[in-house]
């Protein structure tokens, strides 16, 4: 068990695209873990807990085109082989006009579930989402606990002694020890700048609508300017 950064900013995005999409829509929590957002979120994983509806890999999502009004996506697309492959699998099954909320790792140590692949920037991940719209998005968890995470880690790797389960329980025990200083974070996220430390960003879009033509209506003005003619 690590220590739970705070992401308000997420947090709230995400509860904003729930009220929004109103308590009839179907959304889903693509990598769940252990909660339920809302009673109509449908939770998917890779392995069974208590919560979880249905299991799958989220490169391959077991569902129809456009039947989600959301999905949702915390801290998982750094544990899958095709990032890319999952946001088309995220695209293709929400509906036009239906949302992504995603956050993922930017400067955070390796924590395999049961892989660990990358990291993103804000940029990179605005891109790899980039057939959305965004509406909102940057950093989550900020320069603090960056800082934190790595010195936490870095302790216990210093006096492990090449134990890994010995690091996990000295990172842990610093991490608790010293989990106050993380609130900084609450001022310095007010920076413009902070996202070039943050510990984690996230992205908020929206499917495109496509436009509607009216093959009868293009067929008269055909037909107008023929007769025009």
């Amino acid at each position: 068990m690590g220590c739970p950064y705070p992401a308000p900013r997420w947090e709230k995005a995400v509860k904003r695209i729930i009220r929004l999409v109103g308590p009839d829509a179907k959304i889903l929590d693509l990598g769940s873990g252990m909660d339920r957002r809302a009673p109509n979120v449908i939770n998917l994983e890779i392995e069974a807990t208590p919560h979880v509806d249905i299991l799958a890999d989220g490169h391959c999502l077991p569902f129809k085109n456009q039947v989600f009004d959301a999905v949702i996506t915390e801290a998982v697309l750094e544990h899958v082989r095709e990032p890319i492959q999952v946001a088309a699998e995220i695209h293709r099954t929400l509906k036009d006009g239906g949302y992504v909320c995603a956050g993922v790792p930017f400067l955070q140590a390796f924590h395999a579930s049961p892989h660990d692949y990358q990291r993103y920037t804000v940029p990179g991940f605005d891109y790899l989402f980039r057939a959305f719209t965004k509406i909102e998005g940057g950093d989550c968890a900020g320069p603090t606990a960056s800082l934190h995470w790595i010195f936490r880690e870095y302790v216990g790797l210093a006096f492990s002694f090449g134990n890994l389960l010995a690091a996990k329980l000295i990172s842990l025990i610093v991490g608790w020890l010293t989990f106050p200083l993380v609130w900084l974070d609450y001022l310095l996220m007010r920076n413009k700048h902070s996202h070039i430390l943050a510990s984690a960003v996230y992205f908020v879009g929206q499917k495109p609508t496509l436009p509607k033509i009216d093959c009868g209506k293009n067929r008269s003005a055909a037909q107008v300017q023929s007769n025009n003619k």
